[in-house]
């Protein structure tokens, strides 16, 4: 037939914060594995599952309003330390914390102000992964979290409409099935939508 269809996952570094030692081991064994399946003739995704969505988005865009002036696009120099100052004021911060958490939402929804800030900061972030890529030599295709926010809806409804996930205290959960093979809400679920709706890390996946 003809060459195999081949998807590689590998590096995936967080936006906004440095790669560590286990983003780089992946990325020269990821890197070493598709070149060895496309010497063998195989057709190769190389795919860079980047964390650019989340939690950590909500209290980089409130520290980032709170340190530009209205209507202005911050440039941000030292992206490492920006982040540690967020990541102080929503550990301390009760109302940081929560505006934090809203501005998820909000970001998730599609609003435009946050769409844009929020790309600032990506952008930052990918001119330094880059730099090392290219040191590398490492070539990969950028498919991040961010990529399945508007599919995660479709999927949401399609679990319900089965009766997998259901709701908990304003959640969407799916429960762990009991040994009379109903959900077990003794246990702790899966959250598939938190309860101000704003998705998590096992909505993406």
């Amino acid at each position: 037939g003809g060459r195999s269809k081949v998807v590689v996952d590998f590096s995936s570094p967080n936006i906004a914060k440095e790669m560590h030692v286990g983003h780089l081991r992946s990325t020269i064994l990821g890197d070493s594995i598709c070149r060895t399946l496309e010497y063998a003739g195989a057709d190769v995704l190389r795919l860079n599952h980047v964390g650019d969505w989340g939690t950590q988005f909500g209290m980089l865009l409130e520290h980032l309003k709170d340190n530009t002036s209205e209507g202005e696009t911050a440039a941000i120099a030292d992206l490492q330390a920006f982040y540690k100052a967020a990541k102080l004021r929503f550990d301390v911060d009760a109302d940081f914390k929560q505006r934090a958490q809203q501005a998820v939402v909000l970001l998730q929804g599609g609003d435009e102000a946050s769409r844009v800030q929020w790309q600032s900061i990506c952008d930052v972030s990918r001119l330094e992964f880059e730099t090392l890529y290219e040191r590398l030599g490492v070539v990969l295709e950028e498919r991040g979290e961010s990529f399945y926010n508007s599919r995660i809806p479709a999927v949401l409804e399609e679990l319900i409409s089965k009766k997998v996930a259901e709701e908990s205290d304003g959640a969407m959960c799916i429960f762990p099935l009991g040994a009379d093979g109903l959900s077990d809400r003794e246990k702790t679920p899966l959250m598939c939508r938190k309860s101000d709706g704003g998705f998590n890390y096992a909505s993406t996946d």
